[in-house]
């Protein structure tokens, strides 16, 4: 275990002591203590590798002391959750003394493994990091790693241990792999297993009985973000597939618990604490969530929390539950004031749902609403931005005691969605429709932009490959700022290392044919299938063609 001396934490199940001969296990997060302890998806494979009498697993976080980590690992995992993660990563791996190129460890090291939203989608900038990924879910396929690792014969190299890792569904091995490339600044050729014994496709793992397996936190403190709220995940994925979301395309299908497992849990944790937070890239949609919100309303005393809810799912009632839960203002996700845009990216949401949820959350009482908006969306035009404008002077009238706020990113291209082929607009046009945003929302929201250099940085990792990972450790190198990229790249010039351009990488639009980085990976939905729905659909760019 691993905290702060000051922390205390509060079990909310029982660890089961590790045999004798336990597989030893390093369960680490690319941060500090008080952003692991609310990360439910890395606590949630805590637990469940806690109450394994066959490991024995240690919990380890960037601000764990070096001298504090165990030296005999079998096995050390991390979830990457953000492509800007690797700092974290290094640190983790220098303070566990194991060598960050995975070509450089030998038969005393642990395996390095990560799992999480990163590498479940792309892990091709971080592959000569890791010695294998999980790809999907990890409940089930963790599992079955930890099983297979105990029962490696002590004569086995290695490669001979990766390759018998590789035969389980949902493990990504990137050195049984060989990447072929046009040049050392073109376009990848082919990606081939390196045997017949590699699978051509590494399927997605999806947990199974999500139904009555309810995810929520194993762990309370106070010393975290969240600090002592009982987090509880509602639904997994989203059934809506806007053509840009990589929640949706790489957590097919949507899922969620059924009410009674659901409530149940929801009761373990409030006999702990009175804070609760609800999870899911869309809460709304689970079938019997306005009963939720009925059992909601009858716990006393309860802080109620969540993530964003969609415009034409939020009615008053739901609305009253949370302002009932001390929430004084919520998060809804539009994308962008303009209806033809929100056809374009297939978000199905009309401009009277937006309003019927501005005027419920005020006549329940909540005092402001935050949307999320996005700059640089495939086809957007300054007309599409004018309307967003436009909406919120709408708002204003339809809800004039709401505080209202946007929140503005920029789009970045994100693996295994329709939009994976799709150009990022420069970041010069960016900052200008941000600009015209703040100019056009003065007086009637708060804007609170994104930084498109900072986005475009997630782009060419959302979308790099391999030739990345020097291009990587020289950036953490010479600082990890903003500044240090073009650095970075003029070093690795200097030391004869040529790499694709940053536009070749973050801004560039792919043909259909090209061979994309993350092809060996399959999240369950046909590349075909992906570049049909990547085209507009009939009259999506007409004004005038639908009402909105």
């Amino acid at each position: 275990m691993s905290r702060p001396v000051a922390a205390k934490e509060t079990y909310l199940y029982q660890a089961v002591p590790p045999q004798a001969n336990a597989l030893r296990v390093g369960w680490a997060y690319p941060a500090g203590y008080n952003i692991a302890m609310s990360a439910l998806g890395w606590l949630l494979l805590f637990r469940q590798l806690d109450q394994n009498p066959s490991v024995a697993v240690q919990r380890i976080t960037t601000d764990t002391p070096a001298g504090h980590i165990a030296k005999d690992l079998a096995l050390f995992g991390l979830s990457l959750a953000w492509e800007l993660d690797l700092a974290g990563v290094m640190t983790l791996l220098e303070n566990a003394r194991i060598p960050l190129w995975s070509h450089q460890r030998t038969q005393e090291h642990p395996l390095v493994f990560a799992g999480g939203p990163v590498a479940t989608t792309n892990p091709e900038p971080y592959a000569d990091f890791f010695d294998f990924f999980l790809i999907g879910d990890g409940e089930d396929v963790l599992e079955e790693v930890v099983s297979a690792c105990q029962n490696f014969s002590p004569t086995q190299s290695r490669q001979e241990r990766l390759l018998e890792l590789a035969q389980i569904e949902g493990v990504y091995v990137p050195s049984l792999y060989q990447v072929h490339y046009a040049s050392a600044q073109g376009e990848i050729l082919s990606i081939e297993p390196r045997s017949s014994q590699v699978p051509t496709l590494v399927q997605r793992r999806n947990a199974t009985d999500l139904a009555n397996r309810v995810a929520a936190s194993p762990i309370l403190t106070e010393d975290t973000v969240f600090s002592n709220t009982f987090l509880v995940e509602v639904m997994r994925g989203c059934a809506h597939r806007c053509r840009f979301c990589l929640a949706s395309y790489s957590n097919l299908p949507a899922r969620g618990s059924d009410l009674t497992p659901l409530i149940a849990v929801i009761e373990q944790g409030l006999a702990h604490t009175r804070k609760l937070g609800l999870l899911g890239a869309l809460i709304a949609d689970h079938p019997e969530f306005e009963s939720l919100c009925d059992f909601l309303n009858r716990q006393d005393n309860l802080e109620l929390s969540a993530s964003s809810l969609r415009a034409d799912t939020l009615t008053e009632g739901i609305a009253q539950t949370f302002v009932r839960g001390g929430q004084r203002q919520l998060t809804l996700a539009i994308e962008s004031g303009s209806p033809t845009l929100r056809r374009r990216i297939n978000k199905h949401l009309k401009q009277e749902a937006i309003f019927q949820a501005a005027m419920a959350s005020e006549k329940a009482g909540l005092k402001g609403l935050k949307l999320y908006g996005m700059v640089g969306l495939p086809d957007e035009t300054d007309e599409d931005v004018a309307q967003t404008i436009a909406l919120f002077a709408e708002l204003k009238k339809v809800a004039p005691k709401l505080k209202w706020t946007l929140g503005c990113s920029t789009f970045v291209p994100k693996a295994a969605t329709p939009f994976q082929w799709m150009a990022r607009p420069e970041t010069r046009l960016l900052e200008a429709r941000q600009e015209a945003l703040r100019k056009g929302l003065l007086k009637r929201a708060d804007f609170r932009p994104s930084s498109p250099k900072w986005d475009t940085l997630q782009a060419l990792l959302s979308r790099g490959d391999r030739r990345l990972s020097a291009l990587l450790v020289k950036f953490q190198e010479l600082g990890g700022k903003l500044g240090s990229l073009n650095r970075a790249y003029k070093a690795l010039e200097a030391d004869g290392i040529q790499l694709p351009s940053l536009e070749w990488y973050a801004h560039r639009a792919r043909p259909e044919s090209e061979v994309l980085p993350w092809d060996r990976i399959h999240l369950g939905v046909p590349k075909a299938i992906l570049w049909k729905e990547a085209a507009p659909p009939p009259n999506a760019l007409s004004n005038s063609a639908q009402g909105p």
